[in-house]
């Protein structure tokens, strides 16, 4: 009996010596892939690019301005107030927000670059002035501030 439970232990150890084996291997599959460079990854570019020109222009936005953006957080750690893009076509919000800010800012930036974005019906909405804008040579995409000025009516 003694022999029995010595053999079985010694299954159970090649079993678990054959799954770590496996994650070991699969470790070492992906380690070339922890090695690069997160400016090489192909979003990452734009994205800092876009992250960059917020730090780095957000200054020229008033402080007494509403920014629309995907990333609210963003303007929100360089002292600009922001909320989501989409409130951007609830006209009671906009009513309400008029009322509090002196401008309303369109944040044209990394996310109206991908495909289903919501952004260019923005521009049909709204006329709008340019605050600032940054074109990433990469993509030849150009980010910007726009400060919505009035309506287009159709």
């Amino acid at each position: 009996m003694e022999g029995k439970i010595t053999a079985r232990k010694i299954a159970y150890a090649a079993v678990i010596v054959a799954m770590l084996a496996i994650l070991f291997y699969s470790f070492l599959l992906q380690v070339h892939e922890l090695a690069i460079k997160p400016s090489d990854i192909a979003q990452a570019g734009g994205a800092r690019f876009y992250e960059n020109f917020v730090y780095n222009s957000s200054d020229k936005i008033p402080n007494s301005c509403l920014v629309f953006s995907y990333d609210p957080t963003l303007f929100n750690i360089v002292g600009r107030s922001s909320v989501q893009y989409y409130y951007l076509y609830n006209q009671s919000f906009i009513g309400k927000v008029s009322a509090e800010y002196k401008c309303l800012v369109i944040d044209y930036g990394y996310w109206c670059g991908t495909p289903g974005n919501i952004c260019k019906q923005a521009f049909s909405e709204y006329k709008t002035s340019p605050i600032a804008t940054a074109t990433y040579s990469q993509t030849n995409f150009k980010y910007g501030f726009y400060r919505i000025i009035g309506y287009n009516f159709s």
